[in-house]
């Protein structure tokens, strides 16, 4: 988005004029639906599960297909609200889950594929009571209406089903066979403390990068088991998207340089060698790619605005005709040019 703006509607409420850069109509926001938005892009960020399923994603992109190439942050926003790209995520994954159901060309039907899929595998893949059922098509409308880190929870179960499946099996054994690391389908982290607290840096051109820290709490009220023992504290853990932007990650970079603590020193080197790099790198290239649109369009404007004056040019002005084959070949090259 490139421009904000605000403007009062006919009831004298203000709204937010939000610009778009590829030229289509500005859309409307409405305060209380922006920060709606983001409250629930932040308690999606604070779910271990959210950077499950982009690690999935990431790794088993081979496996899954090329029709599941969608951002991490259009990810969270299909969860907020569902849409087509993230619909298209789930039959996708779907499609790889035998039987294959030929339902799932249906605008909505995947739901209820899902929800029969879910059905059969949740005791293996999740835990609790399973969030959605099939009701006879209600539970299309039902999916709609949930939250949306419930939402995320049956995305993350999907993905953890379709890992099951033995073209992905298959996929991880080659993989290794064929000297991968083991460390690209088991996640490492960048870093930890004596306190449970560990950083960890994953992502790829098409997700994003994104940097998360988990938090280890112990629960300091213990319970007697019996007489002079104490049962062991309960613990609990906390989990952060620190960073999802170049911006963010030089904030961090910046931050746990100057910090006392050493594993923040440590994860700021690697951000400043590894993440960084990379991003400005993917910066630059997303800045060429929209100068190179921006001047693909100016030449298209000078073009027809060319086409429309000598269209429309009096016969006084016209050149005489020629009949040599020379003119001929000037004039059809001409006319290419001008129709594209």
């Amino acid at each position: 988005m490139s421009g904000v703006r605000r403007r009062r509607d006919a009831a004298g409420k203000e709204r937010r004029l939000v610009k778009t850069d590829n030229g289509e109509d500005p859309v409307i926001l409405s305060d209380s639906l922006e920060s709606e938005t983001g409250s629930a892009r932040i308690r999606l960020r604070e779910r271990w599960e959210l950077a499950s399923v982009l690690n999935f994603l990431n790794v088993f992109e081979p496996v899954i297909g090329s029709n599941s190439k969608i951002s991490a942050e259009e990810i969270e926003m299909g969860l907020i609200k569902p849409d087509s790209p993230v619909a298209q995520l789930h039959i996708d994954l779907l499609k790889g889950i035998p039987p294959v159901n030929k339902n799932l060309n249906g605008s909505d039907a995947w739901v209820t594929v899902l929800c029969k899929k879910l059905t059969m595998w949740w005791p293996w893949v999740a835990e609790g009571e399973i969030p959605l059922t099939a009701n006879k098509g209600e539970e299309i409308n039902r999916y709609k209406e949930l939250d949306p880190t419930i939402r995320l929870q049956i995305l993350k179960a999907l993905c953890e089903i379709r890992a099951e499946q033995n073209d992905t099996v298959s996929y991880i054994n080659d993989a290794i066979k064929h000297g991968t690391e083991l460390s690209c389908f088991r996640k490492n982290n960048i870093g930890g403390d004596r306190n449970g607290t560990t950083y960890w840096y994953d992502g790829n051109t098409v997700l994003g990068h994104r940097l998360y820290r988990e938090v280890k709490k112990f629960d300091p009220k213990t319970k007697v088991r019996g007489k002079g023992c104490l049962a062991p504290p309960l613990a609990s853990f906390k989990w952060e998207t620190l960073a999802t932007n170049l911006e963010e990650f030089r904030k961090v970079a910046d931050d746990f340089s100057s910090s006392k603590v050493t594993v923040q020193v440590a994860v700021s080197k690697i951000v400043q060698t590894d993440a960084i790099p990379v991003l400005e790198d993917l910066q630059k290239k997303k800045e060429r790619a929209f100068k190179r649109k921006r001047r693909q369009e100016m030449l298209l404007n000078d073009s027809q605005n060319s086409y429309r004056v000598e269209s429309t040019r009096s016969c006084r002005n016209r050149r005489p005709v020629s009949y040599t084959f020379d003119e001929y070949d000037r004039t059809i090259k001409e006319a290419i040019q001008m129709t594209k």
